[in-house]
């Protein structure tokens, strides 16, 4: 009886698998823990949806997608808080080794800390407490995250 129960698992398993049905991860937000509900439709391409499922950035190491990241981080103004190369400036510096929400050190919790703000003053800039025209969605904020893993003098890729 156990052989068949496990024969099942492992059928079921396989299946979920091979259709590409992954589990999702929970977002929580930075300040108090709750459960971050972003629209699934904003997780529109792959890399996004790796996201979603894993809580590794694909991006990590990838050049074209740093360079964009950059991009992006001068465009909402980031450096004016957290340096051109997010060493800090006025506000923390998100290069590590020592982060001011210890979450930081993974690309899970760097997405929730800049999705959805924190305490000390950082507004969201995710389409969630944003008006969807001045958001940043989730490919761009992942590429962000690889620009500032770019950074790091530690070593730190967030996907450990």
């Amino acid at each position: 009886m156990l052989g068949n129960t496990f024969k099942s698992a492992l059928l079921v398993s396989l299946m979920a698998f091979a259709t590409g049905a992954m589990a999702e991860i929970t977002l929580s937000a930075t300040q108090d823990g709750s459960t971050i509900n972003i629209d699934k439709a904003l997780f529109d391409t792959d890399a996004s949806k790796e996201f979603l499922a894993t809580g590794k950035n694909p991006y990590i190491g990838n050049e074209e997608a740093i360079k964009k990241g950059k991009k992006i981080f001068n465009l909402y103004s980031c450096v004016a808080c957290h340096g051109g190369k997010g060493e800090g400036a006025v506000g923390p510096g998100l290069i590590g080794a020592n982060f001011r929400y210890a979450k930081n050190a993974t690309n899970k919790g760097m997405f929730e800390t800049i999705w959805h703000g924190t305490n000390g003053g950082m507004g969201a800039k995710g389409f969630g407490l944003m008006a969807p025209d001045d958001g940043i969605k989730p490919d761009e904020l992942l590429k962000v995250i690889a620009f500032i893993r770019s950074n790091s003098n530690v070593g730190t890729t967030g996907n450990e």
